[in-house]
């Protein structure tokens, strides 16, 4: 492993909850909360050209110990764009601290074998069905908590291997037990969700991140359960309730008013609460129309499944973007 001084950086696979969680961890090792302002940049590949990437990277820190720049998305670049960065990277250690973040960056190219040779790459392959109980059991163990083995399988039959959608899902088991420590398989049953009721907070996280190709996985999965006329409505639902939790959070109300105001359980509030920071109020009048105009599309034109594609693939466009398409 390269030394802890290391600046060039790959958080590699399919699991982007654990690449979340390692991301962060990098980040308080690499530069601390109070300096971020200043010497942190989080873009995605789509949105920044490698002379720009360079310029970034060449600068020193302002006030701080190190620089970190982050970009998402890097498999999107082109394979004359990775023969571009890694010529630069093979040159010697960026001033600052670059962290990669790919699903599938391709393991033949220059890129990722210079990133091997020069930094550290971690590993986020898809968990299998037989490494969940072990996952679920350790997430629980941290939380002061123990699922029975028929409580895990439950979980995993009902919500899915997605980790992310299994954590939302523990988090509303622990709240609904309480204090008690032993969780069981009708606990789990009183108070998870179908797939496709977790799913639509993973949609409307791909939407506010304007990833088309991900929010467009998710809507299939909810339409595997759901018909379109009820997705719609969910979709709906969860805009509403954005909507809301927008305005009060631009007023800087405390959480127990947004509490009552979404009239909703506390996980759920502290979910609304952060996808809500990915639209402005003033992206909802729009949002609005688009739902009213699929609804119309979905009752009038006999394809409601390519009515809510188009739906979903609107909303993940640019906000300008989609202005300068009306």
């Amino acid at each position: 492993m390269p030394a802890a001084d290391a600046h060039v950086y790959l958080l590699h696979g399919e699991e982007d909850l654990l690449i979340d969680q390692a991301l962060a961890a990098l980040l308080d090792r690499l530069v601390p909360a109070e300096e971020r302002d200043l010497n942190m940049d989080v873009l995605r590949a789509t949105e920044i050209a490698i002379t720009d990437l360079v310029t970034r990277l060449d600068t020193l820190p302002f006030f701080g110990r190190r620089r970190v720049v982050v970009v998402k998305d890097a498999d999107a670049w082109k394979a004359p764009e990775q023969e571009r960065l890694a010529a630069y990277l093979e040159q010697g250690t960026p001033p600052s601290a670059l962290i990669l973040v790919a699903q599938g960056l391709d393991r033949r190219r220059k890129l990722y074998t210079a990133i091997r040779r020069i930094g550290e790459v971690q590993e986020f392959p898809r968990m299998s069905v037989r490494q969940l109980p072990s996952w679920i059991a350790e997430r629980a163990r941290h939380a002061g908590r123990r699922l029975d083995p028929d409580a895990v399988d439950a979980l995993v039959a009902m919500v899915g291997p997605g980790l992310r959608q299994l954590s939302l899902e523990l988090e509303k088991v622990f709240a609904y037990v309480g204090d008690r420590d032993r969780i069981a398989r009708e606990d789990v049953g009183a108070v998870v969700s179908r797939a496709s009721e977790s799913t639509i907070f993973m949609l409307v996280d791909a939407i506010g991140e304007q990833r088309a190709g991900q929010a467009l996985r998710h809507l299939t999965e909810i339409l595997r359960e759901e018909a379109p006329p009820y997705v719609l409505f969910m979709i709906a639902r969860q805009f509403r309730m954005l909507y809301r939790g927008s305005v009060l959070l631009a007023r800087r109300k405390p959480f127990a008013d947004l509490q009552e105001a979404l009239g909703a359980p506390p996980f759920v509030v502290r979910r609304i609460s952060e996808q809500a920071r990915n639209f402005s109020p003033a992206s909802f009048p729009g949002i609005f129309v688009r739902l009213q105009e699929a609804d119309r599309a979905i009752k009038s034109t006999g394809h409601p499944r390519l009515a809510l594609e188009t739906l979903v693939a609107d909303l993940c466009l640019p906000r300008g973007e989609k202005a300068q398409t009306k």
